[in-house]
């Protein structure tokens, strides 16, 4: 549909986004013909205030374009540009240019950058149900601290470090992304949101609220580089336990353990070759201190791992074989869809099930037992009903068999769209189905209700475990 703007109106907001591209750095501008219009654009991702898709350009190849979904957003895009390009390095992802398309039948913008084909550390941990083998958790380690090291050295703080945002390239190199809440050091002001906590925090905008430090959430906290150094030490353990830090837990009660000093367990990382970790546990302990100022900053970080990554070199390629076999054993429907979009606000991927026959079929909807027999579900509000779905991910996976039913009734209040459902239903067995469905799901917590409603419909038995737990 198109949107309609008066002619003074459109010129307006045109000649400001023009000056806004001529303030930043040489950078190339991408039309709709600089595109393959015979390669469909396939989306690989959502974000807080994009989608972002894999698109070939004619001159680049495969390239990923961050796609602005409403224009009051431009100001964010125009500042992720400034920062990527200003930040180039071998460890920080390259953006080609702005992209100016009328192709969704209104004036779009967005980011063109490099195509990650490995996607990120999250997607790589879910698609091997487990964390990388040691030696490339080690690089992966002490990549992300080159290259955080870089964006210090350059006045930044990346703000948002995590997972999802570290992408990987067909080598598993570190690539640093989602720049969308970094800024300046030297000219911060109050960086994190006005919150009455009161109010659900999925409004949240000052970071991640598990990579957050304890000293991030009063109201007149200004952003300076202990608070990346310690969410760098939560990212550690994430690479090493393969696991999401608090998970299933409500964002308010994670605040208060933090701010009372509670960290992940560390037992998750030691479950094998417990011996070789001790120096890294050690770094990652210090970097996630209570105190700031006890914490160390990236220069350190990299003395200390240098030794350990040396230690480790040669069992890099040993490592990367064993994980791109692993892989290809979990190819047959299995392995989690990659985003480059902003990461904060995506649904976790599902991890990969080992499932015992292809010749699952899905049960006439007539078999479903009524949610009647749900235990304390009515009473759940939108922010407890969110939580559930994301810390059942793997039961509701396992043990689904209505999934088509419920992706008809998201596609009727168009949750998800036509081509979605048609890749859910194209799976050859329901947990496939239902991953396939879980990739679709965007963070929101409306959506995420959604989602939760219908599968109280059609498989109130999967609920009421959690009910009964």
């Amino acid at each position: 549909m198109w949107i309609q703007y008066s002619r003074k109106t459109t010129l307006t907001f045109q000649t400001t986004l023009v000056q806004q591209e001529m303030a930043l750095p040489s950078i190339e501008r991408c039309r709709d013909e600089d595109l393959d219009e015979s390669i469909e654009w396939k989306e690989i991702g959502c974000g807080g205030f994009g989608t972002v898709y894999k698109v070939r350009h004619k001159v680049r190849g495969f390239v990923a374009i961050k796609l602005l979904e409403k224009t009051g957003t431009t100001d964010e895009l125009y500042k992720e540009v400034e920062c990527l390009t200003r930040l180039s390095s071998e460890f920080v992802l390259r953006v080609y240019g702005i992209y100016n398309s009328k192709k969704f039948l209104q004036f779009r913008k967005g980011i063109v950058m490099e195509f990650m084909k490995r996607g990120s550390i999250q997607t790589l941990q879910k698609d091997l149900s487990s964390p990388p083998p040691l030696p490339l958790a080690v690089r992966l380690a002490y990549q992300v601290a080159k290259g955080m090291q870089y964006i210090h050295s350059k006045g930044f703080v990346h703000h948002d470090l995590k997972p999802s945002n570290i992408l990987l390239d067909n080598d598993f190199n570190v690539k640093l992304a989602d720049f969308g809440l970094s800024r300046k050091t030297t000219s911060v002001s109050a960086s994190v949101s006005k919150l009455d906590e009161s109010s659900e925090l999925s409004a949240w905008t000052g970071g991640t609220i598990q990579y957050m430090p304890p000293e991030a959430f009063p109201l007149n906290y200004k952003i300076v580089r202990s608070f990346d150094v310690y969410s760098y030490g939560i990212l550690l353990w994430s690479i090493l336990s393969g696991e999401v830090p608090y998970a299933g837990k409500m964002d308010k009660h994670v605040i208060l353990r933090v701010k009372d000093g509670d960290r992940p367990d560390v037992e998750l990382c030691l479950k094998e070759e417990k011996e070789k970790k001790t120096a890294v546990i050690e770094l990652m302990e210090h970097c996630w201190k209570q105190n700031p100022s006890d914490r160390p900053d990236f220069n350190e970080i990299i003395k200390k791992l240098q030794p350990i990554f040396s230690l480790h070199e040669d069992g890099i390629d040993a490592a990367i074989d064993d994980v791109l076999l692993k892989l290809r054993q979990n190819q047959s429907g299995s392995s989690s869809q990659f985003s480059q979009a902003n990461a904060a606000d995506l649904v976790p991927s599902p991890t990969p099930e080992n499932e015992v026959s292809n010749d699952v079929v899905d049960h006439p909807s007539d078999t479903v037992q009524q949610p009647s027999n749900v235990v304390g579900t009515q009473d759940l509000t939108e922010e407890e009903k969110a939580t559930i779905v994301d810390s059942m991910m793997d039961a509701i996976i396992e043990k689904n068999t209505c999934v088509m039913e419920v992706a008809e009734d998201l596609k009727k209040m168009e949750i998800i769209q036509n081509e979605t459902y048609s890749n859910i239903e194209a799976e050859k067995t329901n947990q496939a189905k239902m991953r396939e469905l879980y990739k679709s799901l965007r963070a929101s917590g409306k959506v995420k209700v959604a989602f939760y409603d219908a599968l109280e419909k059609h498989e109130p038995n999967i609920l009421k475990s959690h009910g009964d737990s």
